[in-house]
């Protein structure tokens, strides 16, 4: 959570072409248009996650091609690194400590607000490996990691390259506005979703925009993508242990925020004091 430790990993990353970013951008877009529109991948092998004992998800499998095409121009065509997706080795298992804490005090809270009353997960009864896929192969290495590799580690850091180098824009000018673009296109895609199961468009883009600047600000408060990968996996599937009453499972919802305020504390309780 250093400020200059987020500065730093800015300045290391290998900047793209402005062609190249905005085609990155309308692929993934026109990938996820297609998926949701035309056909998905599991479509065409649709037996393949029950084979698999449901140990890898039918999100995984749908992810596949997108993970392939989206490396291919990435890597091959941009010649990143994966210290330009965030992907550094040593914040990893700082990351996954606060997703397994996060998780557990969800776990705690459902039992808090129902007083105790709580009974296990009927969905658990013979389906252990399936509900953890769900989250692990669905989510962690699925849409969650795809979607924060793509609009946090990639598009936020590459926009703000060209803001500061070409733009001449303050850093903290250029950070909120990559992650206001970001969010906004985040939002944007999850439409072709929406439409493909009946939803009312406008409520939903709200809440996303709302999510892509938490998660936004979240990445770089904790300068960790797997932090922010596991909270986005556990907010789509939180994993919950005990059987709802009502809507206190919404509580899931808040987590992101929640995990935000707490990196926001924690920052500021270690920033250097000045001598008065």
């Amino acid at each position: 959570m250093d400020s200059g430790a987020v500065k730093a990993w800015f300045q290391s990353v290998r900047p793209v072409s402005l062609w190249l970013l905005i085609l990155a951008v309308v692929l993934f877009l026109a990938m996820t248009w297609f998926a949701n529109q035309v056909t998905r991948p599991t479509d065409w092998f649709p037996g393949l996650a029950a084979a698999s004992g449901h140990v890898i998800s039918t999100t995984f499998l749908n992810y596949i091609p997108m993970f392939i095409i989206m490396g291919l121009l990435l890597v091959l065509v941009g010649r990143l690194r994966c210290n330009d997706l965030a992907l550094i080795r040593q914040r990893f298992l700082p990351g996954l400590a606060w997703v397994v804490c996060t998780w557990i005090v969800v776990q705690l809270l459902v039992v808090l607000i129902q007083k105790g009353a709580v009974s296990l997960d009927p969905s658990w009864d013979g389906q252990v490996v399936k509900k953890i896929s769900l989250l692990v192969t669905g989510q962690l290495l699925g849409n969650a990691l795809y979607e924060e590799l793509f609009w946090r580690a990639f598009l936020i850091s590459q926009l703000v390259l060209l803001m500061t180098r070409v733009m001449k824009l303050r850093m903290r000018t250029a950070l909120a506005w990559a992650i206001i673009i970001s969010s906004v296109l985040f939002a944007l895609f999850h439409i072709p979703n929406d439409l493909l199961h009946g939803r009312e468009i406008l409520p939903g883009q709200w809440s996303r925009l709302i999510s892509g600047i938490v998660f936004g600000s979240l990445f770089l408060l904790s300068n960790n993508i797997f932090l922010v990968i596991g909270i986005h996996g556990l907010a789509n599937k939180p994993l919950f242990l005990f059987q709802d009453s009502g809507d206190v499972k919404e509580v899931i919802w808040f987590a992101p925020l929640v995990v935000l305020l707490v990196m926001a504390v924690l920052r500021r309780f270690r920033q250097p004091r000045t001598a008065s």
